[in-house]
């Protein structure tokens, strides 16, 4: 058998074979190259820059609060805190026990910790600790090659410079929630630092306050540690807004002095405007104690207090008005024809209803015939009784809603309350059976079913103050100029009460005559005290003699209220001023309306400032 394998055509065919199987394989190797080099070079080198850089969420500067003076109220403060990123930690306890050598974590702190590694993303950073010491934050810096996953880091923290005096106004910032979450798509909201607004303006002005976050490159290690940045121009943070409000901190600071120990609230009103120039709920409690990881302990102490310092009583204090109310009555008998102004009632110092006796608080022994000018400057509770017989509760009703009083009014802060004036209907629906004569006793005298809060009994001030226009109250300084619906009230009947009030306070026999006029020069005002029961006088104590209610033991004293306006002649400021146990109206919520109404007029240029201001008037009256 011929050997042919040296045949030169045998050879040519293999060669060519050969030429053609490499020629294939490098044409499906130079097809793949191209593939992953030109055609998906983009996606490859998006993997590539993957293990080498992160980005990371950048949190804006939140926008500051400011009173209507640029007064800053809440602001924000350079914060040395720990976070760590889980991922990045082969055992979470041994790294947490490491921290502690440096930082006390307590119990519940680790806890959340736990919480937050397993609610989050595992490259989320979450927070171990904020708020450090420098000594503390320099310690784990040096100790950072030692604890991968571990980042010391400076970031910004909520202040109050005023600590505790706008606190309610305020509000707070707080742990994002998963319901925040749930209504909001924002990826800050999944940052496990980031603080959101939780009550007051913080809450009410979160979308201007929050800002908008940016996201920051930065080149990482092989364990993940960042080891330089890369800042993108257009990936900047943007900082929320500034928010100014309508109070003047200056005027809130005084009005919490004048309170001193004292419990309860002050509001002061533009009565053209509505701003609200002070809003204070007393006691208060410390803003920056509470967004600085307040201890569990610390804040049981808070929330148990029995003063109630997280409770705002200005917007959902929920205080009969007492005889502050009267002037509901006043309207309402006046627009039913009930009364004529020059018919007198006389005032014995009691009504006989039926086999119990109805007594007028303000003088046992009587006032004698008195016209309805005079019901209000005496503050004659008989006189009212008898109204109580003429006109219907819903024309009290009606009256009191004009003035202000029953309804929320939405200040932006997110907390607020109805109050409560009653009708014919609230009757059926809350006992199923009609209003009744004994109700009206006591609600015409602004005592039984009736709640209302200092905000709406400055309301009701402002109204009557302004005398054409339904002022509603603003809290939080806007572009448009604020427009109000017409009162719907005749003049010829608030013209009545104007002078009743001002009686009150500039004409002997008033219940606060001896409180007032304001400033050096004599500024008349007008007003209305109130003494607020906090329990019924039996028979038998009225027989033994009445308790003086600064002989009682404090939680059984009357609340001391007043409602004005300032100038009389030309108003600009109303007040409402509640004092818990603070006795009669005429006493010590006058003076201290007084005070603070007076401060207001010196800050506006409308009085001359008066060097010592005697805080003794009306204390006893």
């Amino acid at each position: 058998m011929a050997d042919n394998s040296h045949d030169p055509q045998t050879l040519t065919r293999r060669s060519l074979i050969l030429s053609a199987g490499g020629l294939g394989v490098f044409g499906v190797l130079s097809a793949r190259l191209y593939q992953l080099q030109i055609l998906r070079a983009e996606d490859y080198t998006a993997l590539s820059e993957n293990n080498r850089f992160n980005y990371h969420i950048i949190v804006p500067s939140r926008g500051r609060i400011l009173d209507r003076n640029g007064e800053v109220l809440a602001t924000n403060k350079q914060d040395y805190r720990v976070e760590l990123i889980s991922e990045r930690i082969d055992d979470v306890d041994f790294t947490l026990d490491r921290i502690e050598e440096v930082v006390s974590l307590s119990s519940a702190a680790r806890e959340r910790i736990h919480a937050d590694i397993d609610k989050h993303a595992k490259f989320t950073p979450v927070l171990i600790e904020d708020n450090l010491t420098w000594e503390d934050f320099a310690a784990l810096n040096i100790r950072a090659p030692e604890l991968p996953g571990v980042i010391p880091k400076v970031g910004e923290g909520r202040a109050y410079p005023y600590e505790g005096v706008f606190c309610h106004v305020l509000g707070k910032v707080g742990k994002v929630e998963q319901g925040d979450i749930d209504d909001d798509p924002d990826p800050l909201l999944r940052q496990p630092t980031f603080r959101i607004g939780k009550e007051g303006v913080e809450r009410g002005a979160e979308s201007r306050l929050r800002g908008k976050s940016g996201r920051l490159k930065v080149e990482v290690n092989a364990v993940g540690r960042i080891v330089r940045e890369w800042p993108e121009e257009n990936n900047k943070a943007e900082p929320g807004e500034d928010v100014w409000l309508t109070i003047d901190a200056k005027l809130q600071k005084f009005a919490a002095e004048q309170f001193g120990e004292d419990v309860g609230s002050l509001v002061v009103i533009d009565a053209l405007t509505g701003e609200i120039r002070t809003m204070l709920s007393m006691p208060y409690y410390d803003g920056n104690q509470i967004v600085s990881s307040i201890s569990p302990e610390d804040y049981e102490k808070l929330a148990n207090n029995p003063l109630k310092p997280f409770l705002n009583r200005a917007i959902k204090g929920g205080y009969q008005p007492a005889s502050t109310f009267k002037m509901c009555v006043m309207l309402a008998a006046l627009e039913t024809g009930k009364i004529d102004l020059s018919e007198r009632i006389i005032c014995t110092g009691h009504m006989q209803i039926g086999k119990k006796k109805k007594y007028c608080w303000h003088r046992r022994g009587g006032h004698g015939p008195v016209n309805l000018h005079e019901s209000l400057q005496y503050s004659c509770d008989v006189f009212y009784y008898e109204l109580a017989h003429r006109v219907e509760i819903d024309a009290v009703h009606s009256a009191a809603l004009r003035l202000g009083l029953g309804r929320a009014y939405e200040l932006g802060i997110h907390s607020k309350d109805d109050g409560l004036i009653p009708s014919q209907a609230y009757s059926l629906q809350r006992h199923s059976r009609r209003w009744r004569l004994g109700d009206s006793l006591n609600v015409f005298i602004g005592q039984g079913e009736i709640k209302t809060t200092p905000l709406q009994l400055a309301v009701m001030a402002a109204r009557l103050a302004n005398g054409r226009k339904a002022v509603n109250p603003s809290l939080v300084i806007e572009n448009d100029i604020p427009s109000f619906a017409e009162l719907d009230i005749d003049p010829n009947y608030l013209r009545v009460i104007q002078e009743a009030m001002f009686s009150v306070c500039m004409v002997p026999g008033g219940t606060a005559y001896r409180a007032f006029p304001l400033g050096p020069n004599g500024v008349p005002m007008a007003g209305k005290t109130g003494t607020a029961q906090v329990h019924n006088i039996s028979a038998s104590e009225r027989a033994s003699g009445i308790i003086r209610n600064q002989d009682k033991d404090w939680q059984d004293r009357d609340h001391s209220l007043f409602v004005g306006y300032a100038p009389y002649d030309a108003p600009r400021f109303a007040v409402a001023t509640v004092v818990e146990h603070g006795g009669s109206g005429s006493g010590r919520a006058a003076n201290i309306t007084r005070a603070v109404l007076q401060k207001a007029l010196e800050h506006d240029g409308l009085i001359e400032p008066v060097a010592e201001l005697d805080t003794s008037i009306g204390d006893e009256l």
